[in-house]
């Protein structure tokens, strides 16, 4: 009775989260939200500013009030849009100021293994590794400045970052929009759910950590009877 309950009132309290930030993020205008969504796209794929701002979240929220095919175009669009104005500005400050960026005070703070890992993304010298840089966390920042630092040819660097930004535009708002469409129908069995998952959990680490008790007991040794 009282898991039930607990999945009861978790259920209740997730139901009405949810139903209280569609509500809010649906009484948004389409062009604020759009307006919003843009900027902060623009921003968060500049250099270092992306390692700050959640885009994905951002996209992903957004993504949550598409209800038509034309929206879905729209917000994609805009996505594709500013992800591909915000790496430009990172690739134009690679071109301006080369290795300057990495070695300045933010620079290091980034950290010298997030820039190797961004400049072997990049090195991999097929146009497929700047397309799925887009997809990769910290190292879509890093990519466009490291580009413009080694001098890539802008049409190479534009075309390749054009198309990763309008797939990833494209596949982040269809997640959005099917995960927005699945919890509105079904925002009643999170909570039991999520309640199941962690009961199960619970019990798993209590009967490894009974199995490990068992196994570190020493083990009785049997009595010599005398002859």
């Amino acid at each position: 009775m009282g898991r039930r309950r607990l999945s009861q009132k978790s259920g209740r309290v997730i139901t009405d989260w949810l139903g209280s930030f569609f509500a809010m993020i649906d009484g948004v205008p389409a062009w604020q939200l759009y307006t919003v969504v843009g900027v902060l796209l623009m921003l968060e794929t500049t250099v270092l500013i992306g390692l700050v701002t959640p885009g994905e979240v951002v996209l992903l929220a957004a993504a949550t009030t598409v209800a038509s095919p034309g929206e879905y175009a729209a917000l994609a669009a805009v996505a594709a849009g500013a992800s591909i104005v915000g790496q430009t500005g990172g690739y134009l400050l690679g071109r301006t100021f080369g290795g300057r960026i990495r070695a300045s005070w933010a620079g290091r703070k980034v950290g010298e293994p997030n820039w190797a890992r961004a400049e072997a993304v990049l090195r991999g010298g097929t146009g497929r590794a700047l397309v799925g840089s887009r997809f990769l966390a910290v190292a879509h920042s890093l990519v466009p400045v490291i580009a413009g630092t080694l001098r890539m040819p802008w049409r190479r660097f534009g075309g390749y970052t054009a198309i990763g930004a309008t797939l990833w535009g494209i596949v982040y708002v269809g997640l959005g929009s099917a995960a927005s469409a699945a919890v509105r129908h079904s925002a009643h069995l999170i909570g039991p759910t999520a309640t199941g998952i962690v009961v199960a959990a619970v019990a798993v680490v209590v009967a490894v950590r009974m199995v490990r008790r068992h196994r570190g007991k020493p083990e009785a040794k049997p009595e010599v009877m005398a002859g």
